[in-house]
């Protein structure tokens, strides 16, 4: 049987168009084309972001006023005395998050988040308390589990080391001076920050080295910038650009109209045009020609290749403007990138699970400052918070 081979196939290349005219026509449909896309995803984000802001947006408002009023709550039981040293840490780690989360949420405005965070600052500047008997026999215990003995340390030596980490390391050290250093693990990971630093350093040094070599060669792009503004003010006075504006002006002039309306319509587009002349902005004057004189004129040879150049660059800048659309540090790139889509049906299950979770946190808000109401409603939320910490203590974290 003979084998069939596979024909080969060349990848499809788009044509030089070498002919200027036809250069022209190309780059005129592309913004046509480009403009309609901009026209219609600001339309597609206008809707979606007027569904967030009636949808979502009051939810959003609770939620962080939920979560601003549990932080008060958290807040209040800071000075209680009975909450104990490692409780209070426990605590105010807790506050330190959700202070995060609410500093960083997008929809925080309505709220007083300086006084909050002046109230907060405040219990930082409180003393530290005195450690508890049950949390001094849990130390001893951790110093017998590093060191196979306490070093017969009284309970007042324990709770000095404790509240005074210098005091701690020269007592440890005395005492256990043949032990490995509960600290080493510290001072290797310093060692390895300092040479990720080096490492750092190194780069940024071959970055400024290649800055400087590009202001070496320097003065490229600033030439054809002072060339591309010399190519437009020769067009701003070429004949052809000049009939059209006269064209335009006639064309455009508001008295020729007796309905307000339209009257009102062309006096807009009278300014446009006569701050497109004034700020030598050709491409304004182009586009209002091709939309209301004519849309099949064509440049003559002297002309046609500044004018595809300035198209060249109004295509680029059509496409940076589209891509910025989507940027999500704009307040509309930002719902578009977390509910738009191509499809309704897509957009509204977006807008269904959100509004779902957000509840689900708001209702969580809600329920945890109901519950506490009370030092021993508190320490049930602290036990797994304050569990991790001494997790982190016993590794030697804290120390």
């Amino acid at each position: 049987m003979a084998q069939r081979k596979l024909a080969k196939t060349r990848p499809v290349t788009k044509p030089h168009l070498s002919d200027p005219q036809q250069q022209f026509q190309a780059h005129w449909a592309t913004i046509d084309r480009l403009q309609r896309e901009m026209v219609i995803k600001q339309q597609r984000q206008e809707v979606v972001l007027a569904r967030f802001r009636q949808e979502v947006l009051p939810v959003e408002h609770q939620y962080v006023q939920a979560l601003y009023d549990k932080i008060l709550r958290l807040i209040s039981f800071a000075d209680k005395k009975t909450l104990g040293k490692y409780n209070r840490e426990a605590l105010f780690s807790w506050i330190d998050e959700e202070l995060d989360e609410l500093f960083h949420h997008p929809f925080n405005e309505q709220l007083d988040l300086e006084a909050l965070r002046q109230q907060f600052s405040a219990l930082n500047e409180m003393p530290d308390d005195e450690p508890t008997p049950d949390e001094i026999d849990r130390f001893r215990q951790y110093v017998k589990e590093q060191y196979g003995s306490d070093g017969k340390l009284s309970d007042a030596e324990l709770a000095e080391m404790m509240v005074d980490p210098e005091k701690m390391f020269t007592t440890l050290e005395r005492l256990f001076p043949d032990a490995e250093s509960i600290f080493d693990d510290d001072d290797d990971d310093d060692d390895d920050e300092d040479n990720d630093a080096d490492h750092d350093h190194a780069n940024d040094t071959d970055h400024d080295d290649d800055a400087d070599d590009e202001k070496a060669s320097g003065g490229g792009t600033d030439r054809t910038i002072d060339n591309a503004q010399h190519t437009l003010d020769g067009l701003l006075r070429s004949p052809e650009v000049k009939k059209m504006y006269k064209k335009l002006a006639n064309i455009l002039h508001p008295d020729r109209e007796q309905d307000p309306e339209k009257k009102n319509e062309k006096h807009l587009l009278m300014v446009q045009l006569s701050k497109a002349k004034k700020n030598h902005d050709v491409w304004t004057i182009l586009e209002l020609y091709h939309r209301y004189s004519d849309p099949d004129f064509r440049f003559g040879q002297a002309e046609i290749p500044a004018i595809n150049a300035l198209m060249q660059r109004r295509i680029d800048t059509l496409t940076a403007e589209l891509a910025e659309t989507e940027n999500p540090s704009s307040l509309s790139g930002m719902i578009w990138e977390k509910f738009g889509a191509k499809t309704t049906k897509a957009i509204d299950n977006k807008f269904r699970k959100h509004n779902e979770k957000l509840h689900q946190l708001l209702e969580q808000q809600v329920q945890e400052r109901e519950q506490l109401r009370s030092l021993a409603a508190l320490k049930i939320y602290l036990a797994p918070r304050r569990a991790a910490l001494d997790f982190e203590w016993q590794r030697g974290d804290f120390f």
